[in-house]
Parts: C-alpha cells; structure tokens; sequence
C-alpha cells in the first residue's frame, strides 16, 4: 500500500484485533494497483478518450477567489461540474484476457485541469469486481467494489492532472448487468489539491502567516488535531465542488458513531452529504511552513454520508459518515461543550486553501448575530465573535471547522468543541504577512444548534441520544480500549499498528 509522505501520532491505546482486520463501507483503498499498471503489456493501450470542456486554472482560481472574499464565506470552490454519461455498454475498451476475466477501460480528459474527481449515478458491480480510477503519473485510487456505493451513486476521491483512466476489471464467470454502471460527472480541479507545481520548499497553498499543528501552539491539542479533516463535496445551488473543514466528534455515550460537524453554508442537503469525500491526516510533520509535504494526501478518506442535522441561522450541519475509519488512521472523536459558557480563550483547527492542518489562537469570543451572506437571516445571539486572532488565521476551506476553547479556560471548557465556523473578513496581514490581520470571524454556536423544533434541525438527539440531559461529553480516541474521555492510556500498540508507525517514522526521517 502506498503511504504518503507525512507521519501521524499514535494513540498508545487501541481496540481490539478484530476491528483492526474489519473492511468498512466508505473508507479509502489504496491497495491492489489496477490490472493495465501490474500487467502493461497484457492489456493493451489503445483506449478511448473522452473530452469534456476544459478550465483555465489560474483564470479560474482568480474568479473563485474573487466571489468568495465577495459572499464573505469560507467555502472554497475547487473544480467546476462537467457533466458525461459514459457506460461500458456503450463506450470505452472491452478486453477478455488470458483467465477469462474482463478488462473495461475508458479515459475521460478536461483540458488544463489540475485534478479530477468522477461522479457515478449508478454502481453496482458485481461480486469480485473491482473499479480504479487512474491519473497522471499512475497514481491511482482503488480498487473499489459494489459495497462502496452510497445509496447507488459513488463519489471518487481525486487524482491528479487533467486525463484519468477508469478501470473495471470483471472477474470470470460474472456479469455486468446493463445500465449497472454509468459515469455521468467530473469535476475538472483548478487548485493543484496534489501540489504538483510546488516544488520542495516552497510553502504550501494558505498564507504566511497560519501555523501548523506540528508547531508548539499545537501541542496541548494533538487529540483534537486527530478529529480534524476536510471534505470536497457538490454544492445544490451551482452543482460545482467545494472544500470546506470539519470535526468528527462524540456522542455522549461513546459509542464512536462518526458523526462530523460542519457548517450548514458548506451543505445542508442529502444530496450534498452523499457526495462528500472526507480527507483525513493531511499535515505537515515540521513546524516551518515551508516544510508541508508535497503531496500524498488522499490515502486516507472517506466517501458518502447521511445528512442528520442541519440548522441554516445556526450555520451548522451534522453527517454521519459512511462506514467506519480505518484502525490505522488513529482519528479522535472530539468532546464538546454545548452550555453556551464562553471561553477565556479560542483555538482553531483547519485546513486553510486546501493546505495542511493549521492551528489558530484567539482571545475569549462574545455573542453576535450571524455573520456572512450566505446563512439565514439573523437570530439574535447565534454566533460567537472570535478574533483578532494571535496566531494564525482561516481562511477558504477552513469553514465549517471547530472552534475549540484553549487550555487557559476554566471551569472545564478546555478542549472542548463550542462553535463551527461561518466565515468574516479574518486573512493574513497585507503589511505584516507573517502576521493575522486585525480582522474577525463568526462561528455558529454549539448551545444554540442543540435544540430546534425537530431531530432534523437540532443537535442533541445525536449527540446525545439516550437524553440524559447533558450538554458537555469528553472526547475519546478512535482505538481507545477504554470508554473514558480526553485520557492518555498507555496500552501498547499491537504489532499492525507499530509496524506502519515505524514505518511513517522512517518515511519522515527521510
């Protein structure tokens, strides 16, 4: 299995070996390479191309640029939607090889794109069957099989450059019913999310002035780092795709259901969630932004989700994530403080531009309305006001992240989750780039998303579903053996999970 070139702490507590070794609906696969790339000269090379139309990249991010500071969101749109309806029925290469299996091939390009994603309508493949997805450099995703469909569709994760090969390998003796699979979107990237053109030292896509996690700041934090991604998913209202952050956290009762926490302005529609692809564990192992890895990030992702909650004057929306995450992965399910006590102070954990994971500091927040053009009209008292900040900054893509209070809080606040972001005018300094400037930014407030008129718009009957009566709950780690929040158990790693740890340690060493 390809890893990627970053090292990610271990938690020193894990479940048993039995999850260790369960296949989960939704996660990401990056094992067996596709059949054309192990046998080249088997399955031939002339396999047809379908163009879609193709994206200035620079022009394009400038544009996309422009409308977000202009909405005041935090949401960042990251390829624009080109729809295809290509099946196997009808086009592409079929080809029997030697065992009697199958071989279906298809290449789709859109001129100048940086990336591509593909979106299914209809996957269901049959048993054994296997689909990868295959972009520049033979860098691949897959294989995936029937059991990743989502409610019959498939969302793949990227791949690089502007042509990737979709392969379907058929095993013997088994049949591709008509119309069982049908291609019918792409999403041509204009954000370079494999960093590509960047070279070794150059610093990453965000802002001078944002810190990574693996600097100081972010050393009281390294659970809730853990509980951090971010996700690319197909906006309702223009049908593009777009990156925002989020937190997978808690429930009350521990019972590590993988529900994250977002913001309702990124999405609040099934349709949305189904499309979602979570990225987890892109970060750089130095605090130096210049030392961000170049790339690798997208071994470790989830597809598909179901929308739970979501609540538009709030800004805040809640999905439960498609099967379960890796063991290996060591995500951390995030604690959270729902009373409405403001903190004496805030940190932040996103991914700012699509770049690795950044830390924020801020002072202790106060109430406002809501913020940003793109939520409901306002409700008094829905928001948090956070800012000017101390360190770091957001910026697109970081919304939807968790505002979290800081270790100087008191009163049993610290760490925990009180907020998701919104949007604001909060950047990095036009005159001091290394510095945040003396902007702001809002954040929907935990203590006013957990209640509402129905389990659809409201927080606590997911969050706290046996109704306890509760609006705080520690955070646990993915493979804690133990049900007891925040702790720091020293179980040793069983050998699966040090075998990749030192290998990670090794890759960074490098």
């Amino acid at each position: 299995m390809r890893r990627s070139r970053r090292f990610i702490p271990f938690a020193r507590s894990v479940l048993g070996v039995a999850l260790l070794l369960a296949a989960a609906t939704g996660q990401a696969r990056k094992g067996e390479p596709p059949y054309s790339l192990a046998h080249p000269a088997k399955a031939g090379f002339d396999v047809a191309i379908v163009d879609v139309a193709g994206v200035d990249a620079p022009r394009r991010r400038i544009d996309a640029d422009r409308a977000m500071r202009t909405a005041g969101s935090k949401r960042m749109r990251s390829a624009d939607a080109r729809p295809l309806s290509i099946t196997p029925e009808r086009d592409g290469r079929w080809d029997t090889l030697e065992d009697g299996s199958r071989l279906w091939r298809v290449r789709v390009r859109a001129a100048g794109a940086t990336d591509l994603r593909f979106a299914f309508a209809h996957f269901a493949l049959p048993r054994g069957a296997t689909l990868h997805v295959i972009g520049a450099g033979d860098d691949y995703q897959g294989p995936y099989t029937a059991d990743d469909a989502t409610d019959g569709r498939f969302h793949a994760p990227i791949v690089p450059g502007d042509t990737a090969t979709i392969e379907l390998h058929v095993p013997a003796g088994a049949t591709l019913d008509a119309g069982a699979l049908e291609l019918d979107g792409a999403g041509a990237g204009f954000r370079d999310l494999y960093e590509r053109t960047r070279k070794d030292g150059d610093p990453g896509a965000s802002g001078a002035c944002n810190v990574n996690v693996a600097c100081p700041l972010g050393d009281p934090y390294a659970n809730e780092i853990r509980a951090v991604g971010y996700y690319e998913y197909i906006a309702a209202d223009d049908g593009d795709y777009y990156l925002c952050s989020g937190t997978l956290v808690t429930d009350v009762p521990h019972a590590r259901r993988n529900l994250f926490l977002t913001a309702a302005h990124c999405l609040s529609l099934a349709a949305e969630a189904q499309s979602m692809v979570v990225y987890w564990n892109y970060q750089s192992t130095q605090c130096n932004v210049l030392g961000a890895p170049a790339g690798g990030f997208f071994d470790d992702d989830q597809h598909g989700a179901v929308l739970r909650a979501t609540r538009a004057d709030v800004d805040v929306t809640l999905v439960e994530l498609a099967g379960s995450p890796a063991a290996d992965w060591n995500l951390y399910y995030a604690g959270w403080d729902a009373s409405g006590t403001a903190p004496a102070g805030t940190i932040g954990i996103h991914h700012p531009s699509g770049d690795v994971k950044k830390i924020t500091a801020g002072p202790a927040p106060h109430t406002i309305d809501n913020c940003i053009a793109e939520t409901a009209p306002a409700t008094h008292g829905t928001h948090w006001y956070a800012g000017p900040y101390t360190q770091g900054t957001t910026e697109g893509g970081s919304s939807g992240s968790g505002l979290f209070a800081s270790v100087g809080t008191g009163g049993g606040l610290a760490r925990h989750l009180v907020g998701t972001l919104s949007g604001g005018t909060a950047a990095c300094s036009d005159t001091a780039p290394g510095q945040p400037n003396d902007g702001f930014d809002c954040y929907g407030k935990l203590s006013v998303a957990w209640n509402g008129p129905s389990p659809s718009s409201r927080l606590r009957d997911w969050l706290d579903p046996g109704d306890s009566g509760v609006t705080k709950a520690d955070g646990i780690g993915q493979n804690d053996l133990s049900q007891s929040g925040n702790g720091h158990s020293s179980h040793a790693l069983p050998p699966v999970l040090l075998q990749r740890q030192r290998a990670n340690v090794a890759g960074a060493a490098r």
